[in-house]
């Protein structure tokens, strides 16, 4: 053999293998998710959040993800949380408050990402908006804060309303979210002219009984909760059951068959959890990303359900709506 073909061939034997240790080096991330609801198949946001994973270069192969979920009870959450944390995933993400506040519990040094939290100033999760500090960072769906509009907006739909209601969910883990929306709701119904009346509802078992006494007002809200999504069919029977008007907090509400809907797309909100992430996972720490916050608000209406309740939403509440379910 030739010396030229000799030392090709040994450095070729030498290279080959650095190239495979080299690939083999490069580490998959590992994305540890903690979700409020029984599982992917009924979860109206898994495949949202998986699509913005998608969109931004993670697709299947690429990216590893650890799904754990919770349903009604949350006795084992903070068992879940640390099953995440001992995983040594990568970055951790809850979806609403209580996974949120699970994880945060489990790790002070994981980065997490929480996903639909309306004051996670409030909640604890974050110092402010601007420096979250700490290892958390997230999306913030300011539904709170919208408390007031949504009234206004209900008296637009339905001029002669005289009375509103909030079906609200005293659960501590919301407290920092539905204290200030009572607050709101209430002070709007009194600039109104509109009497006020509240009704606790914390799980799917008082809601025949909240719908019986919210039924005595015009038109009623829904408050910040994290299982109503998962039984919306039930809310809206009951509410067109009651002639009731109801105005929830984003399209799935009126997709259901309530009266309306206002505050940010809760799809979009779930994509947008994934770019984050990406900061995450390239170098920046969550200390240093700003919590997002929507633009833009969503104003729906279902306009079968309207009839049902003999309702005539006005032209002009119509021209202002995103979206007009017919």
């Amino acid at each position: 053999m030739k010396r030229r073909e000799f030392v090709g061939l040994i450095g070729g034997a030498v290279t080959w293998p650095a190239v495979v240790r080299a690939q083999q080096s490069k580490k998959i991330p590992r994305v540890g998710v903690l979700w409020q609801g029984a599982n992917a198949e009924t979860h109206p946001y898994f495949k949202p959040l998986r699509d913005g994973f998608k969109a931004i270069g993670y697709g299947e192969g690429s990216i590893i993800f650890e799904d754990r979920f919770f349903d009604k009870n949350s006795e084992n959450l903070d068992l879940l949380a640390r099953q995440l944390v001992e995983l040594k995933c990568d970055v951790l993400m809850g979806i609403t408050i209580p996974p949120a506040l699970a994880l945060q519990r489990a790790t002070s040094s994981i980065p997490i990402v929480f996903v639909y939290n309306p004051n996670p100033v409030g909640s604890g999760l974050v110092s402010s908006l601007n420096r979250p500090g700490g290892n958390v960072t997230g999306i913030a769906h300011v539904t709170a804060y919208l408390a007031a509009k949504r009234v206004e907006l209900l008296k637009d739909t339905i001029p002669s309303l005289s009375s509103v209601a909030v079906i609200w969910d005293p659960s501590p883990a919301f407290h920092f979210a539905t204290q200030p929306e009572l607050e709101d709701t209430g002070k709007a119904a009194k600039q109104l002219g509109l009497s006020f009346g509240s009704f606790e509802c914390s799980g799917p078992e008082g809601l025949e009984d909240a719908f019986s006494k919210a039924s005595r007002f015009g038109a009623a809200i829904l408050g910040a909760s994290g299982w109503h999504v998962f039984v919306l069919r039930r809310i809206a029977e009951l509410a067109v059951a009651a002639k009731l008007p109801v105005i929830g907090q984003a399209d799935p509400y009126p997709e259901a068959g309530l009266l309306m809907s206002y505050g940010a797309n809760w799809t979009t909100v779930a994509r947008d959890a994934a770019p984050l992430v990406k900061k995450i996972l390239e170098g920046e720490k969550p200390e240093n990303i700003p919590v997002q916050e929507p633009t833009a608000f969503d104003l729906v209406f279902n306009l079968k359900t309207a009839q049902v309740l003999g309702l005539q939403v006005p032209p002009i509440m119509l021209a202002r709506a995103t979206r007009v379910i017919d």
